[in-house]
């Protein structure tokens, strides 16, 4: 089988935001996804090797909203930034290790959780303030303060690279004689390079939901909402890869987020999540009102549009909404009212145990109980 440098169409120019005038132009690899075709299973097209599935539940605490989910060796960080505003770690059995929810004005607390990171360099678990631009750091079982760092802007996420950081202000400018998006930043803390022009249109709209930033071996990826490039962080950006929707995609102008709010469940306007793995590469859309996966076979050179269809392997279960990407891995997150529907066997609607009798057994096996007003599980797809 062909190698993707030899299978993908190259572009000669990189294809760049207007805004943008300081990303590097260099060839890029041009991948295209037809969403008019029909969709396929997504445990049927490679991707997916095993599955795990972890409940979250316990009398320590109670799970808000789930932003973001960071596994590191044997250890699962669950960051929600909006109603308990804490960081809740488990192991990867599902036993509760520890919470961290400071929230106040104090020195060792956080006026507004936006983000949080592990720090191979120093072995910390970060967690990023954005109001009063700090890093807080912790020992990975948040036993022990290991003490604040500023940061030089209000980023609204965060991430490492090899060569530092990388920062993201989500459209809200402070410098005006600066409005930049995007910040590398020195493992100093000190500002390098500012990348993305903040069109005056979108300043203090942040889309939320998905990362902007993305890790693959030793490359760090940004995406911006506006267009489908990828782009590869260093010194400098590059436009790394680029995807042609076709008529499904819509690259929004300046001054089009109304049109874009009224009808961004018609058309795919901006990518949600980026991963590159071993074996592909992975972007989450919203397409007609539901999410779905572009997944590019790398060693085949195919690509799929993907549905996120129930498991229906060992055990049987919703795929769960999606909360984030590795590279080895996709997060999704199950309710638990909806996992105890399952476990139950019915509804009224559905006779789950007369059609997957042996993968409810084995769910029933491993949980001997389901609260239906108790935490989440927490599903772990192991990726190709």
């Amino acid at each position: 089988m062909k190698t993707i440098t030899k299978k993908i169409l190259i572009s000669l120019v990189s294809i760049l935001l207007v805004a943008c005038s300081n990303v590097e132009k260099k060839e890029t690899f041009k991948i295209k996804f037809d969403f008019d075709k029909k969709t396929s299973d997504i445990h049927d097209i490679g991707l997916i090797n095993d599955v795990q599935i972890i409940n979250l539940d316990c009398e320590e605490v109670t799970l808000g909203i789930i932003d973001k989910i960071i596994r590191y060796k044997d250890r699962i960080y669950i960051m929600d930034k909006k109603q308990t505003q804490s960081i809740i770690i488990y192991d990867t059995l599902g036993h509760f290790i520890n919470q961290i929810s400071k929230r106040g004005n104090g020195p060792e607390e956080y006026v507004q959780l936006t983000d949080m990171l592990i720090n191979p360099s120093d072995t910390t678990l970060n967690i990023i303030s954005r109001i009063d631009k700090k890093i807080l750091k912790y020992d990975l079982d948040a036993n022990h303060f290991a003490g604040i760092e500023k940061l030089p802007k209000s980023f609204t996420q965060f991430n490492k690279t090899e060569q530092g950081y990388v920062g993201y202000m989500g459209n809200f400018g402070e410098d005006s004689n600066k409005r930049k998006n995007v910040w590398t930043v020195s493992d100093k803390l000190e500002l390098e390079n500012s990348f993305f022009e903040i069109d005056e249109t979108w300043e203090s709209i942040n889309l939320g939901g998905g990362s902007v930033f993305s890790n693959y071996e030793d490359k760090t990826y940004y995406i911006t909402p506006m267009d489908f490039n990828i782009y590869m962080i260093n010194n400098s950006f590059s436009t790394a890869y680029t995807f042609d929707l076709g008529t499904s995609g819509w690259h929004l102008k300046s001054k089009e987020y109304e049109t874009y709010r009224k009808n961004q469940h018609n058309c795919i306007g901006r990518l949600y999540n980026f991963q590159e793995t071993q074996e592909h590469l992975i972007i989450q859309v919203l397409y007609n009102g539901q999410f779905l996966l572009g997944v590019y076979n790398k060693k085949e050179d195919t690509s799929y549009i993907a549905s996120l269809e129930p498991y229906t392997g060992k055990y049987f279960f919703s795929f769960g909404q999606i909360t984030g990407f590795d590279e080895h891995a996709i997060y999704t997150i199950i309710e638990a009212s909806d996992l105890k529907r399952i476990w139950d066997g019915k509804d009224e609607h559905n006779d789950f145990e007369s059609t997957y009798p042996e993968q409810i057994k084995r769910l029933r096996e491993k949980f001997s109980t389901v609260r239906e007003d108790g935490n989440p599980f927490l599903v772990i797809y192991s990726i190709n």
